[in-house]
């Protein structure tokens, strides 16, 4: 029997059904034989288990959708500078949404911008990546979850709310789509588990509803409206507003400028101001933990979660399955309690990352990267941005007392820096670059 790479390829007319692997396929679409062979044999690197089938654009029309839906996810290359045809770059992508929706479609964009990425996550896109410089690490992450085994976790039951599916997962919570009747949009319902949990005592527990209610007071553009928490015996929950562009962790998988990485800089600190005067210090800050809307802005979530967490984990740890210790205070890592400094510091991590592409302290183990925190010194910028160094340099001091004394000193530094009109940095490491 002929896969689709074959038969689309040569008969395009021709309906075609995908050949059944032990590990699974994934469908690789682009006009260019090339280019879609080479993804494919990406696909196979990244993941050994699966394999791909390649087709043309308008080999992917003539599927019907119960063949689409076989697959287990469509890697669409998109031309993003179109010399004629469609004027909608992502016109399939919306098509294919509509046939196969329960499809994860992931882009690889040829001539993008942050834009376009935006654009493309909004439309429902499941991931997207510049071609030329897809990391091999990410395209793994992405696709080992598609075979992974199906998890017998029980979906918790929170009085007033249905859950859709699950959309995050950390060692502490988990996150879900959630629907409740008397609201019109659906909610991002964070629960964390306390039945058994030892670590957790009373203070913790009055802490999160004192927490919860003043953030629910706060009307600030860059932190997420709290629509509702609560504390029953097996679950702390807290119910935001759901943001279907993503959060600042997918942004940064493309080049951020450096007028935009001052920009989200600021909107971050300004969010951070508002925080701190009411009292709240964030203790989990990173770029997971930011959200965009669909107006590019920045929006703060998942307040006062990670001290606990950090301090009871195992140093020699490679598998670091959250970012909280790559944005790790000094004094946090040491179990101190942190003031609101630890943020800033926080904010120099994600700062410095949106300048350069990567994180300033790196290691393949807690113990590593806890050592750069508290001993490294701060990596010098390349020279079209060292304009920013000495913001860099004061966020991330390891003496909290040689930091910004507040986000409105560190707003009153960055509006006295010189502007710049520097191009988007590429991001560094191991790629399966394509071009």
């Amino acid at each position: 029997m002929n896969s689709p790479a074959h038969s689309a390829v040569k008969r395009e007319s021709e309906q075609v059904t995908p050949v059944s692997r032990a590990g699974g396929l994934c469908l690789v679409v682009h006009d260019d034989l090339e280019l879609r062979l080479r993804l494919a044999g990406l696909v196979r690197r990244a993941a050994a288990t699966l394999d791909a089938d390649t087709v043309t654009a308008s080999g992917l029309e003539s599927l019907s959708a119960e063949q689409v839906r076989s697959y287990l996810a469509v890697l669409l290359i998109v031309e993003f500078m179109q010399r004629g045809g469609e004027s909608d770059p992502l016109a399939t992508l919306a098509r294919l949404r509509a046939r196969a929706p329960g499809v994860p479609i992931y882009i690889f964009a040829r001539h993008g911008t942050e834009r376009w990425a935006a654009r493309a996550v909004k439309a429902g896109a499941a991931d997207y990546w510049p071609i030329h410089s897809v990391d091999l690490a990410e395209l793994t992450a992405a696709l080992q979850l598609l075979r992974a085994p199906p998890r017998s976790d029980p979906v918790p039951e929170v009085a007033g709310y249905r859950i859709l599916k699950k959309i995050a997962q950390s060692s502490a919570a988990a996150v879900y789509l959630a629907r409740n009747d008397d609201l019109a949009q659906p909610v991002a319902l964070k629960v964390q588990t306390i039945k058994d949990n030892a670590g957790l005592c009373e203070e913790d527990r009055q802490r999160f509803a004192r927490e919860c209610k003043i953030i629910s007071s706060l009307n600030h553009r860059s932190i997420a409206d709290v629509i509702d928490f609560g504390i029953t015996p097996e679950y702390l929950y807290l119910a935001l507003e759901y943001f279907p562009c993503g959060s600042l962790r997918e942004r940064l998988k493309n080049p951020v400028s450096e007028a935009d990485a001052r920009d989200y800089a600021r909107q971050i600190a300004e969010a951070l101001l508002a925080v701190h005067a009411a009292g709240v210090v964030h203790r989990d800050l990173k770029p997971s933990n930011l959200m965009l809307t669909s107006a590019n802005r920045l929006v703060l979530i998942d307040f006062g979660s990670a001290r606990a967490q950090l301090v009871a984990q195992d140093h020699s740890r490679s598998d670091l399955v959250t970012g909280t210790p790559y944005y790790a205070c000094p004094e946090q890592i040491a179990g101190d309690d942190t003031d609101h400094r630890g943020d800033l510091y926080s904010l120099g991590i994600i700062f410095y990352e949106m300048l350069t592409g990567n994180l300033p302290f790196r290691g393949s183990t807690l113990s590593e990267i806890f050592e750069g925190h508290c001993t490294a010194p701060v990596p010098a910028l390349a020279a079209p941005l060292s304009r920013n160094q000495s913001m860099i340099n004061r966020l991330l001091a390891k003496n909290p007392d040689d930091r910004y004394p507040s986000a409105a000193h560190f707003l009153e530094a960055l509006d006295g820096a010189p502007e710049s009109r520097a191009q988007p940095t590429r991001r560094t490491g191991p790629t399966g670059a394509l071009e």
